[in-house]
């Protein structure tokens, strides 16, 4: 966990055995194995989350902790809809301060293009219902009297709020572990037995434990451990650099893109920052895998990432030879931040709000994005065997996501069927050819 990412709680590590037998084993201690252990708990199920590295070590901490359903995939709108209900109730809920507040979030306009992509978006808020709105210059410097420049105007969701990352998925395992949930840190997945094609075990670093659900949600390395089960996606890992602040003025409780930036102010006064909306790509033998999906989406999308020289492919050469076990691969990635960005950011955020010429970026981090070519996460039961869930590739979007998606795999564990409509987020779509473009790669 990179510096200043400092979990909630003490770690949940411990040298009692796992058990023999569970209900359910969870492949991943992000916040969608937490959130969905919690759940399970909830209605009575028997759970072991197992985690290579350790509880939310990895993305589930890292990210903005925007929790917006403005722009994004119409296919996730209407989860996003589910969700703020869930937000909104989630301190009194997990008797956690995970920092919720619900200021809205402004996308800004800066040119004619984005206006009229956010006017053309207005049209996905209204079949849902959406209290999303295209401001005009004036509208949005009412909305923000700190911005220096309020450019052609912006998209605006009143509904939307921010949320703690490091606070989430932590708060989420701890109450689920007061509720009879296992975890095992440092424990990774190393293999999944069947029985006439249904999960019935897994082989985990510390032994053998019977099951007959399994649910990946792993992140970046769920690929992984699908490839165990003859089962293949082209998912793959991008790099997101994020810094923090020291604290400044008061300037909006809502979530802000534009300018060079992307932004929300914490609740001791600080700055969550990014480059706007830009990732870094490490070329590594690893995206060779996946390539023929990637390559037709860079022409459409180049302006949202950066390809990277840097010793990534020597790294991934000498894990490759290290003899790990390839459900594994790297245990405990430490992702290293992009100062070239951080600094752009840094400057970009005094240009953008003058009040803040003060802030400095105190710490920095970085994050893998687990990607999928579509845009969207998959959220399925694979046909082929029985017993499994995955729930994966959120593209940057997962955080928000959270707490629907762990109430709604649970259910699906437990009953058999979500709660909400799911096809789009089929695993089989890219077997099939069915997957579509994506409305935003991440």
């Amino acid at each position: 966990m990179p510096q200043g990412c400092y979990p909630l709680y003490p770690a949940l590590a411990s040298a009692e055995p796992l058990p023999a037998e569970v209900d359910v084993v969870i492949a991943g201690a992000g916040i969608m194995g937490c959130a969905t252990a919690y759940h399970l708990r909830q209605r009575g199920l028997s759970v072991l989350v197992c985690d290579k590295a350790g509880l939310a070590s990895q993305q589930s901490t890292r990210a903005w902790g925007f929790v917006r359903q403005q722009a994004r995939d119409p296919a996730e709108v209407p989860l996003m809809q589910a969700a703020i209900p869930l937000w909104q109730g989630l301190e009194t809920e997990l008797q956690a301060p995970l920092e919720w507040r619900q200021g809205g979030c402004l996308y800004l306009a800066e040119t004619d293009q984005q206006m009229a992509d956010y006017h053309a978006w207005l049209q996905v808020a209204a079949a849902h219902g959406l209290d999303t709105r295209l401001l005009d210059a004036r509208e949005v410097a009412a909305l923000w009297p700190a911005l220096a420049r309020p450019a052609k105007g912006g998209l605006f969701t009143a509904s939307d709020g921010q949320a703690e990352p490091r606070r989430v998925a932590p708060a989420y395992a701890y109450r689920a572990r007061e509720l009879g949930a296992r975890f095992a840190e440092g424990c990774g997945v190393q293999g999944i037995d069947r029985a006439n094609g249904a999960i019935c075990g897994v082989q985990t670093e510390r032994g053998y434990v019977k099951t007959r659900r399994l649910l990946i949600a792993a992140g970046a390395s769920s690929w992984r451990l699908l490839a165990l089960l003859g089962l293949d996606i082209p998912q793959q890992g991008i790099r997101c650099t994020v810094s923090r602040t020291s604290p400044g003025p008061a300037i909006g409780a809502g979530c802000f893109i534009g300018h060079g930036i992307g932004i929300r102010q914490r609740a001791d006064g600080s700055f969550n920052l990014a480059d706007e909306a830009q990732a870094d790509i490490d070329l590594s033998l690893g995206y060779l895998r996946g390539a023929s999906w990637y390559l037709p989406l860079l022409r459409e999308h180049h302006r949202s990432f950066r390809f990277r020289l840097n010793g990534a492919w020597l790294h991934d050469l000498r894990q490759r030879l290290s003899g790990d076990h390839p459900a594994l691969g790297e245990r405990d990635p430490h992702v290293r931040p992009e100062d070239s960005r951080v600094r752009a950011a840094e400057r970009a955020l005094t240009t953008a709000f003058p009040a803040l010429r003060e802030v400095r970026v105190v710490e920095s981090w970085a994050g893998l994005i687990d990607v999928l070519p579509d845009g969207i996460p998959v959220l399925d039961a694979a046909a082929r065997v029985p017993g499994l869930l995955v729930a994966t590739g959120f593209c940057g979007h997962g955080f928000a996501l959270g707490p629907l998606v762990g109430r709604e795999m649970a259910r699906w564990l437990d009953q058999g069927q979500p709660g909400l409509d799911l096809s789009a987020f089929r695993l089989g779509r890219f077997a099939d050819g069915s997957a579509g473009k994506p409305y935003s790669l991440f």
